[in-house]
């Protein structure tokens, strides 16, 4: 009877154990199926040292190359480094300088109202009349440390990425990572501000700065008390042997 007892205590903390052990591990645990989250998304503002790519076409291709850096080089590399050297960098002061309209500025805008800004210009120097204009931020990256399989740095090229698949790039989170205490660095018009992630609640699907990825984000994954004590115990056992 008493081993009986015995093992039935050890059954039932093993449940417990297993039980912990899957709602630390899950993502998103408390989604309702009858409710939808409308899908928007917030357009990034544009900031020092920023690198454009901007295109500017017309009907008559000739006539707007007055607006490629490249046209007096066109057997220039279009390799992604040589777009980089070539491009548009914001300057510290928030300008960029396009040829035939001079300092334009760029900082604090979205790369919707740089482009409308652009096309003004274009159309008030009166060189074409319905140009069409393309800009891509070529420098976007993120940086993701901590409880990931990949740490390190990433480009991308999407408006929209989001924090899973920013995630996903890196790997996934490991078995010790903290999902319910994720950082997010992110500059805001100057400032650095830390944003908290609880990713086993679906709530920060409904905040748009929680769920999209801008570019030079920071995301900080933090170990769970399992990984602390593991690393803690490590350094003691490290400490002894040297002594």
């Amino acid at each position: 009877m008493i081993r009986h007892n015995y093992l039935l205590i050890i059954y039932i903390l093993i449940l417990i154990s297993s039980c912990s052990t899957k709602k630390d591990i899950l993502y998103i645990q408390d989604y309702d199926n009858n409710e939808t989250i409308p899908i928007d998304y917030l357009e990034y503002k544009l900031k020092v040292d920023d690198i454009l790519k901007i295109s500017v076409t017309t009907e008559m291709p000739e006539a707007a190359l007055v607006f490629d850096p490249n046209a007096v080089n066109p057997s220039a590399s279009n390799t992604k480094d040589a777009l980089l050297f070539s491009g548009f960098q914001i300057s510290p002061d928030g300008f960029i300088y396009f040829q035939n309209l001079g300092e334009i500025k760029a900082i604090g805008l979205t790369v919707n109202e740089l482009r409308k800004s652009i096309y003004n210009k274009i159309v008030e120097s009166q060189l074409l009349t319905n140009p069409a204009i393309d800009i891509k931020i070529l420098n976007s990256e993120f940086t993701i440390i901590g409880e990931v399989l990949k740490p390190g740095k990433y480009e991308f090229l999407e408006n929209n990425l989001n924090i899973f698949e920013a995630i996903g790039m890196a790997g996934d989170l490991t078995i010790n990572g903290k999902r319910n205490d994720i950082k997010l660095i992110r500059e805001i018009e100057g400032e650095r501000k830390i944003i908290n992630l609880d990713l086993t609640s679906y709530g920060f699907l409904k905040s748009h700065d929680k769920y999209q990825i801008f570019p030079g984000d920071i995301i900080l994954v933090n170990p769970n008390s399992t990984r602390i004590k593991s690393v803690i115990r490590k350094f003691r056992n490290l400490k002894g042997v040297r002594n």
